[in-house]
């Protein structure tokens, strides 16, 4: 099959149409293009260099004299951030969940898989003594 080279080209508004439209003060909407051009304007903007609001920023308490503040905890970041990285030491990931045994709500979700597994099971079993009841009635 050949290929069919289609174009479109949009025919000029009619002049009573152009009238119409100025004396009500119509304005042309925005178009696919300018959506995905503010689109792409905002996800710039939102780079990762951007300020935190004030109510994103972490809640700081301090219960007693000795605990750390806000102030001292930017300053020991500000210092951490400065300091160059050691290259000797080796790079060591932990993993999330304790050897041990997991956390309470590891056995939680645990305990609630069990059980719908076990209503799954009750309700897959076939009865057949409830169909022989049945069957003597009759």
């Amino acid at each position: 099959m050949a290929k069919r080279n289609i174009a479109y080209i949009k025919p000029e508004e009619p002049d009573f149409l152009k009238r119409m439209k100025a004396q009500i003060g119509y304005r042309e909407g925005p178009t696919v293009d300018t959506k995905r051009q503010h689109i792409q304007n905002l996800e710039d903007s939102e780079d990762e260099d951007r300020e935190e609001r004030e109510d994103e920023k972490p809640q700081v308490v301090v219960l007693k004299n000795g605990d750390l503040t806000a102030e001292e905890a930017a300053k020991i970041e500000k210092e951490e951030s400065e300091k160059p990285a050691d290259l000797n030491q080796r790079v060591v990931f932990k993993s999330k969940k304790s050897k041990a045994g997991g956390s309470v709500d590891d056995e939680q979700v645990l305990d609630r898989k069990s059980k719908k597994n076990k209503q799954q099971e009750a309700k897959s079993k076939l009865s057949f003594g409830d169909d022989d009841e049945n069957e003597d009635d009759v």
